[in-house]
């Protein structure tokens, strides 16, 4: 590559960074504003301090803005190329001997580390401050968390050493399991008939017991018994708890496998935490098929105009490549398509109609 083209390269990799950067930024503070104003009308009549509703907001904001990466490229890469290209800083570059590939590659390659990095760190760091936010709110809220703050309906069914069983619900789970909130517990001897049912502000696994705190036990003669602790033996593992209430994600990247492995030692569905695996390591190849899309559109703007109508294409092209990437992920988890091949083939097929889109526009 000759010193102009490394320039070019470089400058073009620093307008798509600087786009990229001033988007993340836009999302993050749209939101931790809308998820403010929302934790704040909900304490009302609570003793809370702003300042905790505020950190609860912004540790919430990085897990949703892992989500919009893929679109955050896609703009980023669109406004970038509509930039030099309404500047004719492109057509200059043409001139110059620089072909739509040049362009591209910079592009490109900083999407590939982009997605890297967004798998391999900032996932990790996204799910941790989120954990952190859901433990902030089941602080603040208590029993009166929503329904997107919950795992709702989280049912865990072990086997007693009488013969006889305990089935667990709760509203809210954290800890890859171990921390339930707003648990109930029901009781059966050996021919399945009830003997107690009991309720409890939380459980805590400790290994062979839960720790339930704020006890309300009912038994067969309708007696409410008030208790602060009681504790239930169990003999499940935390290998189980991980495969039975994980959620893929919630799960950081680096858990994904052991998460998976667990799974299917306990009998359990394995796959979601498989296809979600592949899918953060078939993340750059994502990125890099919304860049292709934003090419497509971008880089004859200046000679053939039409400008609106070709983003408003590429935004829906990268609506839809999105939409197919989530619909062959689900198939993944459920077994109807291998995992390898959900996770990585609708960004190579969406690269290779890039490309193919590119060479017919250059070369006719």
């Amino acid at each position: 590559m000759t010193l102009i083209g490394k320039t070019l390269a470089s400058y073009i990799a620093w307008r798509f960074v600087k786009s990229l950067v001033a988007m993340m930024l836009l999302l993050f503070f749209l939101i931790v504003t809308v998820d403010f104003i929302e934790n704040l009308r909900r304490t009302d009549g609570l003793d809370v301090s702003m300042g905790k509703v505020y950190m609860a907001s912004v540790y919430t904001a990085p897990w949703f803005i892992e989500k919009a990466f893929p679109f955050a490229c896609l703009f980023s890469a669109i406004a970038t190329l509509y930039q030099l290209n309404q500047k004719l800083e492109l057509v200059v570059a043409r001139a110059a001997g620089i072909s739509a590939w040049q362009f591209m590659m910079p592009i490109a390659g900083t999407s590939i580390v982009i997605g890297l990095f967004a798998a391999m760190i900032y996932n990790p760091l996204a799910i941790s401050m989120y954990q952190t936010s859901l433990d902030t709110k089941a602080e603040m809220f208590g029993e009166n968390l929503r329904a997107s703050d919950k795992r709702a309906g989280y049912w865990l069914r072990q086997t007693d050493e009488n013969g006889g069983s305990s089935v667990i619900h709760s509203e809210l789970v954290r800890d890859e399991g171990k921390l339930l909130t707003n648990v109930r517990v029901f009781r059966f001897d050996s021919q399945d008939r009830l003997l107690t049912r009991i309720e409890a502000a939380s459980a805590e696994y400790k290994g062979d017991h839960w720790h339930l705190l704020d006890v309300a036990r009912t038994n067969n003669d309708q007696r409410v018994e008030k208790l602060q602790t009681l504790d239930i033996p169990t003999r499940i593992s935390e290998e189980y708890l991980l495969g039975s209430s994980g959620n893929p994600e919630e799960i950081s990247f680096w858990e994904l496998k052991n998460a998976a492995r667990s799974a299917a030692q306990s009998g359990l569905n394995a796959l979601p935490f498989i296809v979600k695996y592949y899918s953060l390591i078939a993340l750059p190849a994502l990125l890099v098929a919304m860049s292709m899309i934003a090419a497509t559109v971008s880089l004859r703007f200046a000679r053939f105009g039409g400008a609106g109508k070709m983003i408003l294409g590429g935004i829906v092209g990268g609506f839809v490549l999105y939409a197919v990437t989530q619909f062959v992920t689900s198939l993944g988890s459920n077994g109807i398509v291998p995992p390898l091949l959900a996770a990585w083939s609708p960004a190579f097929v969406a690269i290779l109609i890039g490309m193919s889109i590119i060479l017919h526009q250059e070369d006719g």
